[in-house]
């Protein structure tokens, strides 16, 4: 249950964490300049995922119409070595026979503190995107209003069982981290 409560935390970071994209920028750090950052160091630098679902599939009356999980969602991030960072979310839900899919991408700096195993993040342009039933209700860019600038994460780093890197991250104000993966 916990993890429950720390994934929804995090998703809502996700969709909201992020001010208006700046469609001239090409990176974070031109599009905000006044964000602070820090280099990233080579143990956290990458593309990391976390990701869940539900054991739940749901079909049609029409057995042969499969309309999906009843709900999946992964988180990604991506640190880069001059301290910006790319920040994916995306989720898909079944509810009343509509499937919804959610998806946003935020872009940013990142401060790393390794003495204190925090990793902040200064959210700079979002982009978010929601279908329902492969139709799009709603895209846009977010509004700075509707944001949090900055996440704090504590962290820790590790390798899984399989021999995978993984990234412990936990949200301020929670206790369960999460475990991201390193993929390339």
């Amino acid at each position: 249950m916990k993890k429950f409560i720390l994934s929804a935390a995090i998703i809502s970071a996700a969709l909201f964490g992020a001010c208006q994209k700046n469609k001239t920028a090409t990176t974070a750090s031109a599009a905000c300049p006044e964000n602070p950052r820090t280099t990233v160091t080579a143990a956290l630098q990458g593309n990391w995922m976390y990701g869940n679902f539900s054991m739940t599939e749901y079909w049609n009356q029409n057995p042969g119409d499969y309309l999906g999980n009843a709900l999946q969602f992964a988180i990604a991030f991506k640190f880069n070595a001059d301290g910006t960072y790319e920040q994916y979310f995306t989720s898909s839900s079944v509810s009343l026979g509509i499937t919804t899919y959610q998806q946003s991408v935020t872009k940013g700096t990142v401060v790393l503190d390794e003495a204190t195993k925090t990793i902040k993040t200064y959210a700079c342009s979002a982009h978010y995107k929601r279908t329902r039933n492969g139709q799009t209700a709603e895209e846009r860019d977010l509004a700075k209003n509707e944001l949090t600038l900055l996440t704090t994460y504590t962290y820790a780093t590790g390798t899984e069982p399989g021999g995978t890197k993984a990234i412990y991250l936990t949200l301020q104000g929670t206790t369960s981290p999460l475990t991201f993966l390193q993929k390339f």
